[in-house]
């Protein structure tokens, strides 16, 4: 799928950049929200400044395509993802990177426009953005659409004529919708199988976001930003080398993966 310009010419290697990952935003916490996907837009503009403080690169698709093919900046880089296309990016997480000049990539289910999120129990009924929204965003500086799957099903075990709904079916409802092709993809739910990244791959996008798990520009993993997430929790998840790697082996120690938690998302961040 063709890039929106040749861009500025490579830059010299470094560290990758680091893709972060948000869903929903709010003003205060909700209680209805039992997945943590509600991020305080206040604690989003403070991670987002909290690195851009300390002089990391941010990066829309393509600076992060560049530096995947060609060798990331000299400083650190970042690429903020968001996930299901919920009304809460444009009221509020909008205005936090416009102001900041941080641009992102919104991931929505093509056959869920102006729809609800039913595959979540809590919070029921939340709203996604509807088609005048979706295109008033792609055609901003500041927002890229991406593909989030057709329904928000789990891609795993379907069969191929359902990977083709799920992936080039979903494609192109949202390419018609916005007039231009879409270049990425995230899997609902984070969850892939072979079938399932050779169908992306099938395609033709350039990229495909897992959360976890790694594998290759198919499935590359994200850094998931949390409603539990201080800014010292945060600090931690961007700066501890292979923080992913490491995360998904606690999956196997419950209990320390609980209490890792409890430590680092403290609400006495001493660090603000």
């Amino acid at each position: 799928m063709p890039e929106r310009g040749p861009g500025p010419a490579p830059v010299r290697a470094g560290r990758p950049p680091l893709v972060l990952m948000y869903h929903g935003f709010t003003r205060e916490r909700r209680t209805d929200d039992p997945e943590n996907l509600f991020v305080c837009v206040d604690e989003l503009e403070r991670q987002l400044s909290w690195l851009l403080s300390r002089g990391w690169q941010p990066l829309d698709l393509d600076g992060y395509l560049r530096a995947v093919r060609h060798g990331a900046p000299g400083r650190p880089s970042f690429l903020v993802t968001i996930d299901d296309g919920y009304t809460s990016v444009l009221d509020l997480a909008l205005p936090v990177l416009e102001r900041l000049r941080v641009p992102a990539v919104l991931y929505v289910p093509s056959h869920l426009v102006g729809d609800s999120a039913h595959w979540l129990a809590r919070p029921k009924d939340e709203r996604l953005l509807d088609a005048d929204a979706l295109v008033h965003l792609h055609t901003s500086t500041d927002v890229e659409l991406g593909v989030h799957g057709a329904d928000h099903t789990d891609m795993r075990g379907r069969s191929a004529l359902d990977l083709t709904h799920q992936v080039v079916g979903a494609h192109d409802r949202l390419a018609d919708l916005v007039g231009s092709p879409l270049r990425s993809f995230a899997y609902p739910f984070g969850a892939h199988d072979p079938a399932a990244r050779s169908e992306v791959a099938r395609a033709g996008f350039d990229v495909a976001f897992s959360v976890f798990d790694d594998h290759g520009r198919l499935a590359v993993s994200r850094v998931d930003v949390n409603a539990t997430d201080t800014l010292t929790s945060f600090r931690i998840k961007v700066q501890l080398p292979h923080y992913r790697k490491w995360w998904t082996a606690l999956d196997r120690m419950p209990a320390v993966r609980r209490h890792v938690r409890a430590v680092a998302t403290r609400s006495s961040d001493r660090s603000r």
